[in-house]
């Protein structure tokens, strides 16, 4: 029986050494089969990393032109954008200082009336509501509201170099330069100053309430009521001369003035077409 036993056990112990040793050799085989497909790959050439660099590179400058398409794209919409509120803003001037010319000029209308009433200081009291009647309007002041806003982000964030058309750019400086040197300068330093010493002067004369009642009545003529006796402060002839003399430079500027704001009206109307035709705006 022993002898059975260890032959048993000898068989099992060979067997398993077979077993061992297979799988000892499929291991190897694996392992060079797995060698071998490595091997395969080689080393690369210069060519290959030529076009590897061809590839990276055409990656590259596709996407910088791509870039530079989109951003040129958005700029000229946005250059777009722009000339459409320059427009508006020219149509803004022209409605503004169509209104202030006509104002001045029926100003102007008013002086030219008054004088006569006033020049005899001693038929005064007896033409006082005619003279009221034309002394009231020349209380008023009309200002010239300049619509710069487009022009201003323009000048002020570089947006100039957005407008290609140069044409367009140029007629757009001018008309910001004569607007603000001959109508805003002239009518802040010159004009107004002129007002002031005018009124400064009719205040010495003339009955203040007279015209606080007629803005009450929204500037309408009849409105016009004479105050208290005396219905003037003074009728001194010095006085009324210096005030007269004060009227007719004040409505001298004003023609002067009237002349520039129809420049700059015929301006922005030119530009306004410019820019339509050239941008095909409607």
């Amino acid at each position: 029986i022993i002898c059975k036993r260890n032959t048993i056990w000898n068989n099992m112990t060979e067997e398993n050494k077979n077993i061992e040793e297979q799988s000892l050799n499929d291991t190897n085989n694996n392992m060079e089969v797995h060698h071998h497909a490595h091997a395969s790959h080689g080393k690369k050439t210069w060519k290959a990393y030529f076009w590897e660099f061809i590839m990276l590179f055409l990656a590259v400058f596709c996407g910088f032109l791509a870039e530079n398409q989109r951003e040129h794209f958005v700029e000229h919409q946005r250059e777009k954008v722009l000339m459409k509120s320059m427009v508006n803003d020219l149509r803004a001037d022209s409605i503004s200082f169509s209104k202030m010319i006509y104002g001045i000029k029926q100003y102007n209308l008013h002086i030219d009336s008054l004088i006569p009433l006033i020049t005899n200081n001693s038929e005064m009291n007896g033409n006082a509501l005619e003279i009221y009647q034309q002394q009231v309007w020349t209380n008023l002041y009309y200002k010239a509201i300049y619509s710069d806003r487009t022009i201003e982000q323009l000048k002020n964030s570089g947006n100039f170099r957005l407008i290609r058309n140069t044409t367009v750019s140029d007629n757009i400086i001018k008309y910001d330069g004569f607007v603000k040197n001959f109508v805003i300068s002239m009518q802040d330093m010159g004009l107004l100053d002129q007002w002031k010493r005018m009124d400064a002067s009719g205040a010495d004369i003339f009955k203040a309430v007279v015209f606080k009642e007629w803005m009450k009545e929204r500037f309408k003529v009849e409105a016009v009521r004479l105050p208290e006796p005396p219905y003037f402060l003074s009728t001194d002839k010095k006085q009324i001369d210096t005030y007269i003399n004060l009227l007719l430079k004040y409505s001298t500027m004003n023609s002067w003035f009237i002349q520039n704001a129809e420049t700059a009206v015929k301006t922005a109307a030119s530009l306004d077409s410019l820019i339509k035709k050239e941008y095909h705006l409607d």
